[in-house]
């Protein structure tokens, strides 16, 4: 097990910081969790705020924003608010809004665009490369990968199984639960799950993973919380923050960063051993592409 913990560093860019707010939210319960929502939407709050004032927007006592401010990695709410203002001036927009009933088509396209490219910087951010490479190692020399996700997590693993395939890398994605406990119960310490949940708290992949680490396979994760039970019962997490919205939603941004992260992870894999790779993944196109009347590869 891995100590994926992250307080805010000093030398986190102003995206990173954001970031690492986000990846904190699993580790409050609803009322703080309610307080850092709300101070992280830009708009809500300036470098002039007091600690008085943010405590009366809220309803809540000024101790316990203090404690929250402490909860989530910083010394205490003048910090806090002062990292913050660094965040949101690294934001393309002056307020952060959701989608509402009244928005014109081209302003919805505005927002979900615009949401979209900020989650995945903000995910580029606190994204390690190192931890990226030493994934690719595991699942490259492993004997057998399955990969887990159920909902929305599970087409983002179907999507990944097809692109370890083009490697030769037969590997299969369940969301069934029975399916997973199955599959769990026949891997070893050669073998290697890659499970996907953004909350980092869903029962059937938390069993499943569980099942998959008594048999000592070895465990990579996606998720949204680096404090959330998957994450810590991994060897390896990969972080995607996204916030929820009403509208927007959490797991509709949190696809397509977690896409982005799986295709990084998919060229790391590649570039384990980028000559072998490269030709088996040209036998896969030039195989299929011909029943699609294009050129095989790099012809």
């Amino acid at each position: 097990m891995t100590d994926n913990h992250f307080a805010v560093q000093d030398a986190d860019s102003p995206l990173a910081i954001g970031a690492r707010i986000k990846m904190s939210l699993s580790q409050l319960n609803p009322t703080e969790r309610k307080i850092v929502e709300w101070l992280i939407a830009k708009g809500n709050i300036s470098e002039k705020t007091s600690l008085r004032e943010v405590a009366c927007a809220l309803n809540v006592s000024e101790p316990l924003l203090v404690k929250v401010a402490k909860k989530i990695g910083f010394s205490g709410f003048r910090e806090l608010r002062s990292s913050l203002i660094s965040y949101f001036d690294s934001l393309p927009f002056e307020k952060e809004e959701e989608v509402t009933e009244h928005d014109s088509l081209d302003t919805v396209l505005d927002k979900v665009f615009s949401s979209s490219i900020q989650a995945l910087k903000e995910a580029r951010s606190v994204a390690e490369s190192r931890t990226i490479g030493n994934a690719a190692k595991l699942i490259f020399s492993a004997r057998r990968v399955i990969i887990f996700g159920v909902g929305g997590s599970a087409s983002v693993g179907e999507d990944f199984e097809h692109k370890l395939l083009r490697l030769g890398i037969i590997s299969h994605s369940y969301s069934d639960f029975h399916l997973m406990l199955m599959a769990a119960s026949q891997l070893n310490e050669h073998d290697v799950v890659i499970a996907i949940s953004q909350t980092g708290v869903t029962q059937e992949i938390l069993n499943a993973v569980n099942t998959a680490r008594a048999h000592k396979a070895k465990i990579i994760c996606i998720t949204n919380n680096d404090g959330s039970p998957l994450s810590q019962c991994s060897d390896m997490s990969i972080f995607s923050p996204a916030m929820s919205g009403p509208l927007l939603g959490q797991n509709a941004v949190a696809r397509i960063v977690q896409l982005n992260l799986l295709d990084s992870l998919f060229i790391a894999i590649l570039l384990v051993d980028y000559q072998g790779n490269k030709e088996k993944l040209a036998n896969g196109i030039n195989i299929v592409g011909p029943l699609h009347g294009r050129k095989g590869f790099l012809e």
